[in-house]
């Protein structure tokens, strides 16, 4: 069935799709569609991890998953640049005051190499080992 939502529009270099405000797209499609030229790879990220606002609070492009992929909207990419300019224009507000560091993450637990064992301390681990399998029979 023909996708009647959307229209297309023909400039002399190519013809260019308009889409429906709520029709979903995909993440490829939502790079074409978003301002700036981006990549479908950062249409991702912005739905997955968002992007960091200046007064430390995490915006993400709404989406949905289905069958395995995600899709988005027009509308929703639009929303998601108002939300962006907003949380700016709040941050320049406050820019005499001082503003809120959002609490760092707390960093895992560094692992520490393992010592390697001197020749003579090996030496020693492996006359135990004989010294038990001796006494064990072995």
């Amino acid at each position: 069935m023909p996708n009647t939502a959307c229209t297309t529009e023909t400039t002399r270099s190519r013809t260019k799709r308009i889409w429906a405000p709520d029709e979903r797209v995909t993440l490829s499609q939502a790079a074409r569609i978003a301002p700036g030229g981006v990549s479908p790879n950062c249409v991702w990220r912005w739905c997955r991890r968002g992007v960091l606002s200046r007064m430390g609070e995490r915006i993400r492009l709404e989406h949905i998953r289905a069958g395995g992929k995600l899709f988005t909207t027009p509308r929703w990419i639009e929303e998601f640049g108002h939300r962006l300019a907003e949380a700016d224009a709040a941050y320049f507000e406050t820019a005499g005051e001082p503003v809120p560091t959002p609490a760092p993450s707390p960093s895992p637990p560094r692992r520490r190499a393992r010592r390697r064992p001197t020749d003579q301390e090996e030496a020693e681990r492996q006359a135990r080992v004989r010294a038990e399998l001796d006494a064990e029979g072995l």
